[in-house]
């Protein structure tokens, strides 16, 4: 059932970083899917030349080699790595195992088609991996999608690493052998909760690699995001959110572009279409009132800021918007 409003006003409180997270969760459309189950024998070795979806590999059992142009990756048993859209990459038993592209390797099967069992290798020592996939529907300004880390591994022997992960697939992968009634949907709620988990992990990590998760969590340039996100509608300026960050407009304006990728205005032009985005999916809140909930004091004012981040105006984002809900719902 359609809840009939949309709070103008976001939560506060909490823990800083995860509050953000949760609150930028909470405006993207997220599905996710369980394409296919590897059961793999040594040698094996395939080449993903870059998928147009976000996609994740959960390590069943057994381990093995992913590599992209910049990386190279153990994984093992109960590991789980995601992996952003049109990122090039191998997986194979060992390195010096021959890779063939994916096609290739789905050329094997007798009938040919995609997804579901792939058993594929030469008879050796065997792996399991779960394969899924993830989409983000219409959210191309949400913070989470323009900075997704360019790879995510979540390690099931690092002692930071939550107990969820193990019992998760565990769970997951029962659902797929036991074929029950509704196992699909079943399997791809559990694939909602391994992506948002995946990103818990990666925020609470010691990891120093720069990006949009990182910044949540640093002391100063967190908290300034924090207030961002929770009154967007606020006359946020240059200065007044250096004043925030108790640090310097240069300074301030370096270290927010050094950790986020881009300049603090823009950001928070962009949050406040992304949450205009969000507000216009309810056709009970009005034009002035989304407007005003983003900072702008005129429908005017606002449609123009709207059609420049979006490219188009408001109403005919919203009628999109509900002409894709009403053909959904029949």
């Amino acid at each position: 059932m359609r809840q009939k409003s949309v709070s103008l006003v976001q939560p506060s409180g909490g823990v800083p970083g995860l509050d953000v997270l949760g609150n930028v969760l909470q405006g993207v459309k997220l599905r996710s899917r369980v394409n296919a189950r590897y059961e793999l024998t040594a040698p094996w070795g395939m080449r993903i030349s870059g998928s147009p979806f976000p996609l994740f590999y959960a390590v069943m059992r057994g381990g093995c080699l992913l590599s992209t142009d910049a990386r190279e990756l153990s994984l093992a048993s109960g590991d789980f790595v995601f992996i952003p859209a049109d990122v090039k990459f191998t997986l194979k038993d060992r390195r010096s195992t021959r890779a063939l592209p994916i096609e290739d390797v789905y050329a094997t099967r007798k009938p040919l088609r995609c997804g579901g069992l792939l058993q594929y290798g030469g008879g050796g020592e065997a792996v399991t991996l779960m394969v899924g996939s993830f989409l983000f529907e219409g959210e191309t300004l949400s913070p989470l999608v323009r900075h997704l880390p360019s790879l995510l591994h979540v390690r099931a022997d690092d002692p930071r690493s939550p107990r969820w992960l193990e019992s998760t697939l565990r769970f997951v992968a029962s659902e797929i052998e036991a074929q029950q009634p509704g196992h699909e949907v079943v399997v791809s709620r559990l694939a909602d909760v391994l992506f948002v988990q995946a990103l818990r992990a990666h925020l609470e990590s010691s990891s120093r690699e720069n990006g949009w998760l990182r910044a949540l969590v640093d002391p100063r340039i967190g908290a300034v995001l924090q207030q961002v996100h929770e009154k967007p509608e606020a006359p946020w300026t240059l200065e007044g959110l250096a004043k925030r960050a108790g640090m310097s407009r240069s300074v301030f304006a370096e270290r927010f572009k050094s950790l986020v990728g881009e300049a603090p205005l823009a950001y928070v032009g962009q949050w406040r279409m992304h949450r205009a985005m969000t507000l216009l999916k309810d056709r009970d809140v009005s034009l002035a009132e989304v407007a005003r909930a983003v900072g702008y004091e005129t429908e005017s004012s606002f449609g123009k800021a709207f059609r420049k981040w979006v490219g188009v105006t408001p109403g005919a984002y919203r009628r999109t918007g509900l002409d894709e809900a009403t053909s959904e719902a029949r």
